[in-house]
């Protein structure tokens, strides 16, 4: 048995929140490990506002701020001979936002961080939710990973449950 091999590196560029180092850590390999991902290469990036949305622009052409980015830095994950998979990417997160929209929801800005990272990774495992069904398998698997960390997201296009809870 082969155990994975992540190398995960944390750039916190932003003075919004205390962002928890090792929890984002721990998130990113359970992520990867639920998703079947034997090695990996991750760097994310916790930045303001004003800095997602220039790498937004000059990345992507939006000129606008965002919740979450991801970039895939090899072509898609790789499966290796024994079928092992291999991803190789970037996720950038505004801690800005994610402060702003937990005020909205009326929940924990960590939790709505964690769903932002959560997002970015699975982008970078090989979802998408540029569809309606490929969003709803996205989503689901969201609530799926998040579960564990005893996290229940809420999105913007669904109403707001009692409580409130997070969204994307």
């Amino acid at each position: 048995m082969t155990f994975p091999t992540y190398t995960i590196e944390i750039a916190d560029e932003q003075d919004r929140m205390i962002c928890d180092q090792q929890r984002l850590r721990q998130v990113v390999e359970s992520t990867l490990a639920d998703e079947r991902i034997a090695s990996a290469e991750i760097s994310l990036a916790l930045v303001d506002d004003p800095t997602i949305h220039e790498v937004n622009r000059n990345h992507l052409d939006h000129d606008y701020a965002t919740d979450v980015l991801s970039f895939l830095l090899c072509d898609a994950p790789v499966e290796g001979e024994a079928g092992d998979r291999h991803v190789e990417g970037e996720v950038v997160v505004s801690t800005e936002t994610a402060v702003r929209q937990a005020e909205e929801f009326g929940w924990d800005a960590d939790a709505e961080l964690t769903l932002y990272v959560v997002h970015g990774l699975l982008h970078l495992c090989g979802y998408d939710d540029q569809t309606a069904e490929d969003r709803s398998k996205m989503r689901a698997r969201e609530r799926d990973v998040l579960k564990k960390w005893g996290i229940t997201p809420h999105y913007e296009d669904e109403p707001v449950a009692p409580g409130g809870q997070a969204g994307i």
